[in-house]
């Protein structure tokens, strides 16, 4: 707990920064735990993305949504079938 008492950020664009800034809910980047969440977190879209059946497929394997790290595309085989697959990104990120 004490890694995120009083925990400030600072916004630094080029040689300019900001004011420090009170951070009240955050994940440090780069810790164990914000990796874990993130999986947990991103699983769902990507498994909602398999199952669709509107990603690209190479013979019977789904490969319409590749993710690394913390970077996940949608790969459709026809304007058609990505837009459908931005349409679950839209509704996950609502929901």
């Amino acid at each position: 707990m004490s890694t995120y008492d009083n925990l400030k950020s600072v916004v630094r664009i080029s040689v300019l920064s900001s004011d420090q800034i009170m951070v009240k809910r955050s994940l440090r980047q780069g810790g164990v735990l914000s990796n874990f969440l993130y999986l947990v977190y991103v699983n769902d879209l990507l498994n909602d993305h398999e199952l669709s059946g509107y990603g690209a497929k190479v013979m019977s394997v789904s490969c319409g949504n590749p993710a690394f790290a913390d970077d996940v595309s949608v790969l459709g085989l026809t304007p058609f079938y990505l837009q459908k697959m931005v349409d679950i990104v839209f509704k996950f990120c609502k929901h």
